[in-house]
């Protein structure tokens, strides 16, 4: 299994699919770290008492929220009597995910050549003072699948405008998913932050006709996210949150590494600096073998 995938497609479908539980996102990572224990065995087992320690949930919470993952199609289990139960977590990313990286790695790589090559051929036609304009290197023209990001983002907004208004035209989604492109990578927006904007702005009665391409979006996307900021300031109250047990300090700082590494978008560097506050000794190398235990795996045996 391919652990930073995995999480990806899990946060997607958090955001793209089916609104979880604070109970259900705890269970998932949860069996998510074990099996990563486990060196990802397609079945692995796991006794309730372990996972009501590392969860925070109960008995009955554990019994209830795998009976919903399981149904969602997220995990799947069997019980074995009165031995530990056997769990299976469901892979959530496509053949194509992993193909894609790869293609927008060679992707990049070809594109910066043709800049430089370029670049170099514009400073040979300077030095030698001849009036002759350099060719302009046109750029090739980005297409997106459809398990892209931005594909994804385009089509989420517009199920939210089809929401309010159901003959809302098809767009070209190339053309959307190229102006979510820029949003992300030219304007530097989190993805996350995106689709929360769309839906705060597709709930809202004044900027829900006003808003409706992903470029209306991007030019008034301060505005907007100051608004959405301010009537989320006084939010709605909410049942409250079970208190969490007291863990040991092995499995505590093993949970909020995942955590971590997992709110700071799978980058081991950044969720390192932000977990000193609470573990002022902790190492970039502790954060990367909780993370990505098979580098280390060989090391470790020698």
């Amino acid at each position: 299994m391919n652990y930073l995938l995995q999480i990806r497609a899990f946060d997607d479908y958090r955001m793209y699919e089916t609104k979880l539980s604070s109970g259900q996102v705890s269970l998932w990572y949860t069996l998510m770290s074990i099996n990563n224990k486990a060196h990802w065995q397609e079945w692995f087992t796991a006794a309730n008492v372990v996972l009501e320690r590392l969860s925070g949930l109960s008995r009955s919470g554990i019994v209830k929220n795998r009976n919903v993952l399981k149904q969602l199609g997220l995990i799947d289990f069997q019980s074995n009597g009165r031995k530990a139960t056997s769990y299976r977590v469901c892979v959530l990313y496509t053949s194509n995910s992993a193909q894609r990286s790869v293609q927008d790695s060679i992707q990049g790589s070809t594109q910066q050549s043709v800049q430089d090559s370029a670049q170099r051929s514009s400073a040979l036609i300077k030095q030698n003072k001849t009036k002759q304009k350099p060719l302009r290197q046109k750029r090739a023209k980005h297409v997106y699948d459809p398990d892209s990001d931005y594909y994804k983002l385009a089509e989420f907004f517009i199920k939210k405008i089809r929401e309010n208004k159901t003959d809302f035209k098809e767009p070209n989604l190339q053309t959307w998913s190229d102006d979510f492109r820029k949003l992300v990578e030219i304007d530097k927006r989190d993805k996350h932050q995106v689709a929360l904007l769309i839906k705060w702005v597709q709930h809202d009665s004044f900027w829900a006709p006003n808003v409706l391409s992903p470029s209306k979006l991007r030019k008034k996307f301060d505005q907007l996210a100051m608004k959405m900021s301010q009537d989320l300031a006084n939010p709605t109250s909410e049942p409250p949150v079970s208190k969490r047990p007291v863990y040991s300090d092995g499995e505590q700082r093993s949970i909020d590494i995942m955590q971590a590494f997992s709110t700071h978008d799978h980058d081991a560097q950044q969720a390192t600096q932000s977990l000193k506050a609470k573990y002022p000794d902790i190492t970039l190398e502790a954060v990367e073998r909780q993370v990505y235990p098979e580098r280390f795996r060989k090391e470790d045996v020698f």
